[in-house]
Order: structure tokens, then sequence, then C-alpha cells
């Protein structure tokens, strides 16, 4: 009888035995306002506290025998070295983070039996640590675990608040660790670093003050102009649903490195401008404009700095038909550009995407449709392959549900590129096209490790198609809208008043008729801010530029001309 796959293997049992205290001393105990980037994960809790990523978690590598007092001895090191990781956070503006000098936080400790592979039991030590609950108010960010088999250490892991850490931050968690794992004399203090308390007085000194208010003019005029939903297209099927497709390409990474030898870019980067190509063959934009994640670690004083800093910011890629080499640097150009406007007043930045939404009407969604937690520190000669890749592997995984229309993960570009491509809107892109994509993505990548590739090659490369809109698709705004997207909108948002939208009247897009009803909007402005309302989640949809609201309702609502012969009750765009 063949040997079960590892996903077959019976779960073996796990013990929970007595917490080891892990100890930490500091050298200050203080409290200060929050910085920049907890502000911007703290407004973002406030919004979606149960989401997934409000804990971060981190599986540890740990040498054979390692014993639990090493690791207790290293991530006590840990705590001291990293304010961030011993601190209480208060939420708010400007919200509070208070130090503390000393103390202990308690390290689990689980008893694994026999017969199951360390990684297995890693991953249930994660979903049992990530269970408990974890209260920043009153508790230090990180809970902390690990698992022995016959004495030793099998696997060790940590769970954190995002206010503390973001993915960045766990590059430098892992070096650190790692380090002193396998060296007792690396288990010190060492140099004074950046802290977040440090961070905080920084970004109050008039300077940086004034970085923060251009950022915010950067983020305003491309919030006034970006396509909202970059992907908008038209629904393949009713059903709906949240899933990603993940791929794993040792193939795709070799080309990754060619390619970085030649045009001496980072790998990350060159994902973004194949992601490019395809996004703007596919939607028939020739500037790929949309929000990514900026790690805003460009100061050498932050190479190591333990916290969280990570914000969303836009990038834009003029694509037009440059080649593919052209196209690498164009990303490298427009990447170190969101970057330097990716730090900001995330409280002001909401206030003022209040305004632009309404004035616009529409519902931004600021996740990123481009997220890269890859932190690619090689240099750009390629690695020597060693042998024949792997067959790609591609994985569909229902995921909880979103109102992301698309988005792209780059998790990993050593040895494999490891992505994924995910959609809170099955209907509209489906599992098929998130492979397509995924797939194409590789096509690309391979073509282009063997020579430049001009424009129409690289598309036609990827074997893709342009999205086919049918009639009642609009470009208004720079928005791909479906009339029969709105006119749902309407129907739900003005009940029970009679609308119906139209595309054009007397040269005005969007124009919507209102019949006046008791319980309907009685003014533009009521019946904008109750189409803003249901606005957030549909992909094609935006709320018409301008409202009629009229006595009574025609025969034949989807004549302009009868709605016209009505007498108008009042008319405006609703806006402020």
């Amino acid at each position: 009888m063949p040997a079960p796959s590892p996903t077959e293997q019976p779960l073996v049992p796990l013990t929970r035995l007595v917490s080891v205290p892990v100890r930490f001393q500091g050298w200050r105990a203080t409290t200060g306002p929050l910085t920049v980037g907890q502000l911007n994960i703290a407004r973002w809790l406030a919004d979606a506290p149960q989401a997934p990523a409000a804990l971060l978690d981190q599986v540890f590598d740990v040498p054979p025998g390692t014993r639990v007092a090493d690791v207790a001895e290293c991530f006590g090191v840990l705590l001291c070295r990293h304010e961030g990781l011993r601190s209480r956070y208060v939420p708010g503006e400007p919200g509070e983070q208070r130090v503390l000098t000393a103390g202990e936080l308690p390290m689990a400790v689980y008893e694994a039996g026999d017969g199951e592979a360390p990684e297995r039991v890693a991953a249930r030590i994660v979903e049992l640590t990530r269970a408990e609950r974890l209260d920043v108010t009153v508790d230090p960010p990180v809970r902390l675990a690990v698992a022995i088999r016959h004495g030793v250490v099998l696997t060790a892991v940590a769970v954190y608040s995002h206010l503390a850490v973001d993915f960045q931050a766990l590059v430098v968690l892992d070096h650190e660790f790692a380090e002193m794992i396998r060296d007792p004399a690396a288990r010190v203090l060492g140099e004074a670093r950046q802290q977040p308390l440090d961070r905080a007085t920084v970004e109050r000194q008039p300077a940086r003050r004034r970085r923060l208010d251009q950022a915010l003019r950067y983020w305003s005029r491309h919030l006034a102009t970006a396509p909202v939903h970059f992907y908008a297209k038209p629904r393949v099927h009713h059903a709906t649903g949240s899933g990603a497709c993940g791929m794993t390409s040792e193939t795709a990474a070799r080309a990754l490195d060619r390619i970085a030898a030649r045009t001496q870019v980072s790998r990350p980067t060159i994902v973004l401008a194949a992601l490019s190509v395809l996004l703007s063959h596919r939607t028939g934009y020739h500037t790929c404009q949309f929000v990514m994640l900026s790690a805003n670690r460009f100061e050498s004083s932050l190479q190591r700095y333990v916290g969280t800093l990570a914000q969303s910011t836009y990038v834009s890629v003029e694509v037009g038909d440059a080649g593919f080499d052209e196209l690498v640097r164009r990303c490298f150009g427009a990447v170190l550009q969101a970057g330097l406007h990716g730090a900001y007043d995330v409280y002001r930045q909401h206030d003022h995407a209040v305004w632009v939404a309404s004035e616009r009407g529409v519902a931004p969604s600021f996740e990123p449709l481009f997220n890269s937690i890859v932190v690619d520190t090689r240099g750009f000669d390629p690695v020597p392959s060693a042998g024949t890749p792997a067959e790609t592997h591609l994985e569909w995984t229902d995921l909880p549900p979103t109102d992301i229309l698309l988005r792209f993960d780059l998790g990993r570009v050593d040895g494999a590129l490891v992505a994924r491509v995910w959609t809170g809107d099955t209907g509209r892109v489906t599992p098929d096209e998130a492979r397509d994509l995924l797939l194409a993505l590789e096509k690309l990548l391979v073509a282009a490790a063997e020579a430049d590739l001009g424009h129409d090659t690289a598309v036609a490369v990827t074997g893709l198609a342009p999205i086919e809109r049918p009639p009642g698709w609009l470009l208004v705004d720079n928005c791909w809208v479906d009339l029969a997207d709105i006119q749902c909108l309407l129907d739900e948002a003005l009940a029970p008043a009679v609308t119906r939208v139209f595309a054009d009247v007397d040269g005005d897009p969007l124009v919507a008729y209102v019949s006046f009803a008791p319980d309907g909007p009685a003014t533009p402005a009521e019946a904008h801010r109750r189409s803003l309302a249901r606005l957030p989640g549909r992909h094609a949809a935006m709320a018409p530029r301008r409202y009629v609201i009229c006595q009574g309702a025609p025969d034949n609502p989807a004549s302009p001309e009868a709605w016209r012969r009505l007498p108008v009750l009042a008319s405006g765009t609703g806006r402020k």
C-alpha cells in the first residue's frame, strides 16, 4: 500500500504544556503618539477589525537540537531590541504607543507526537496562536509559541498585530532570529536603531510634515482621475464568490533572473512590468493607474526598522506601445515616484477621499491591485540552475467575501515565482480567467528572458484577448461602467421611486430621472447620497452625474421624451 500523501497524513496529538516566560528589559518607559504607518493600520482596523491580515504570523527555522531555552532567549532579545514589540497601543488620532521597560511574555509550549511533518505542526501552532485574543491596548502586540518533540524544538512561531509589524519588518525579525538561534554570541542587544517612537518624532518635524502634505496632494490627483475598478468587465455568470488562484513556477523565476541581469532592475519591478502589459492589453487603458503598496523604507535608518510603515499609494505606468525592457525601466521610475509619496496622514486622506468620491460619484477601494511582499536584496547575476524546473503548479482556493475585483499578490521570486490572482467577484473574474492571467504572465516572462520584446510581440505572447464590452458599457470619467448595473443600483437605492438612467441627455452623461414618491428622494442631494451608500462592492457602476426629480412617472420609463413631458420638481448634480 502506498504511503499517504502529506495532506492525507493523520494529525498527531498536540499537548499544551506549561508556558515558558520570555523576559525583556529595555532602556526606557515612555509614551508618544502613533506613527503615520500605525495610524494607517489603526484606521484600516477600525473598518475591518476581523480581517485576516489584522494579524501577521511567522514561522521561524530552527536547527536540529534546539532547546526551548534557546528560543526563549532569542525571542527575549528581539523584544529588547524592538520597542514596538513590547508596547501597548491606543488607536485613534493622534493615538498613543506606550513602551514598556521590562516584563515578560508567556511562550506557549506544545508537545507534538511522532509522524507529522514539522511544516504541518507549524501550521497548526499558528492556527492555535492566532485564535488567542490579542488586545494591544492591554498586552504587547505579539504571541509566541513552540512545538517540541522528544525534548527538542520542532518549530517556533510568532503572531503579531499588524499595528506593530509589516511584511518588511518580518524579514528583519527572521534574519535576526536566524542569526541568534545559530550563534549564542549574537544574542546581544546590539547598536541602537530607530524605534517607532523615534519615527513619530521625525514625522512631526516641519520638513517631514511638508513631505506628508505633498504625498496627500499626489493621492488627490490620482484619486480624481484613476479608474475606480481598473479591471471592470462584463459579468460572465450570476454566481458570486471570492477566491484566489495561486501559482508556483520555477520556470518564471529563472526567467526573472535573466531579465534582471539584462535590465539591472529588481525582480518585483519586472513582474509589475509584465502585469502592466497584461492589464493594459485586456482593459484598453494605455496607462495603468492603480493602487499598490509602498514599503516606505527608502531611508538607510529604516533598513532594520521593526514597525509598520507600508501604506497604499497610486502607481502610474505609461504602457503605450513601449517594448518590454523600456517598460521595465518605466516601472522602476513609476515605483520610485509612488514610493516617494507613500507615507501620508491617513485621516486627512480619508476625509479628502470622501469628498472626491462624492464629486465623481464613485466608491473607491484602496486595497492594492499589486501587492508585493518580496524583499529583493539579491544582486542581478542569475543563480545557476539546478536541473530541469518542476512543472508549474496552480491551485484555486475559496476565500472569505471581499469587494476587491482584482488583486495580484507576489509572495516570492527566489527559486520559484509564487504569486496569486484573487477576486471578490467570481462572476466577473472566473477561476479560469485568474488561471489564464497567471499563465500569461509566465509565458511573457519566459519569452522576455530570451531577448527584449517589442510591444506587439509581448502582447501576442500572452495569448490573451482584450475584454469585450457589449453595448451599454460606457467610459465615463475614465471609468468603464455598465448602464444596466447603474440602473440596478438606482432601483435598489431610490425605491419606491421609479427611476431610469440614460447614457446621454443633451450632451450630459448619466442623467437619472426619478419620480417623486413619499419614501423616495425629494432632492438631487438625497438621491445622490442614497446612491453612494449602495455603491460599494459594485464593480461596474457609478452614481449618475445629474438627477431630475419629476412629478410622477411616465407610462414608458424607457423614453427620455416621456420623462421630459413631466413637471420637474428639482434638478441638479446632488453634489455640494
